[in-house]
């Protein structure tokens, strides 16, 4: 009889208990509908003892931080219908919304995976740099988001790209005493637009204050 009754109890601990325990995951902004603004927060919440989670903006995934259980990130919106997801463990939330905003020739989104401040630089082709102590160039290249501490995105956007060569580099500024950090650059190109084009690199910095350079892209004359 008490085996019977312990049979019973583990039973509903893992009906009803792994149901009380069960992950959950809320986006709280946006919420959807329209917007006009190019930089969005993203904030939310989710449920249990975690130190990050993943979120995904129009496809490109990246850790996003989490404190007493909240997270909160800024972004850059593409022209036209926008999807967020964020998931931790089994669980997720999701949320599109369309923004009316001017769309950009040119952008350059920089992710990477530890707690440290990684600084994305991006040379146009005529050798101006655009990063944090120079957010907008003459050309019109404008960093658009600036990280200090993980996970990113920082964003870097051009509405009309010049013709020619650019460089984009990656400054492992500080590592906060984690020497290996991974970090992936997404080039998009006429983002929104049907010639959309993207591209991904990934590379593994291990020296703090080292500049690395992860790839070059072309525009060719109109």
């Amino acid at each position: 009889m008490k085996s019977m009754f312990n049979n019973i109890l583990l039973i509903a601990l893992l009906l009803f208990g792994s149901a009380t325990f069960a992950q959950t995951v809320t986006i709280d902004s946006p919420r959807g509908g329209f917007t006009t603004e190019r930089i969005q927060t993203v904030s939310g919440s989710v449920s249990g003892n975690l130190e990050k989670a993943t979120i995904v903006i129009n496809g490109i995934p990246q850790s996003i931080r989490l404190q007493g259980g909240k997270f909160s990130l800024s972004t850059v919106v593409a022209p036209g219908t926008n999807l967020i997801e964020v998931k931790a463990g089994n669980a997720s939330d999701r949320v599109s919304f369309f923004a009316a905003v001017p769309a950009r020739d040119i952008k350059v989104v920089l992710t990477w995976d530890t707690a440290t401040d990684v600084d994305l630089w991006v040379l146009d082709p005529t050798g101006e740099k655009c990063f944090y102590a120079n957010r907008s160039t003459k050309s019109g290249g404008n960093l658009d988001v600036d990280v200090v501490d993980g996970y990113g995105p920082e964003t870097f956007t051009m509405s009309k790209a010049l013709p020619g060569n650019y460089s984009v580099q990656v400054q492992y500024y500080g590592s906060y005493d984690k020497p290996v950090t991974r970090v992936n650059v997404y080039v998009v190109l006429n983002e929104g637009k049907p010639n959309e084009k993207r591209k991904q690199f990934q590379f593994v910095m291990t020296r703090s204050q080292q500049v690395y350079h992860i790839a070059n892209f072309e525009i060719d004359p109109d």
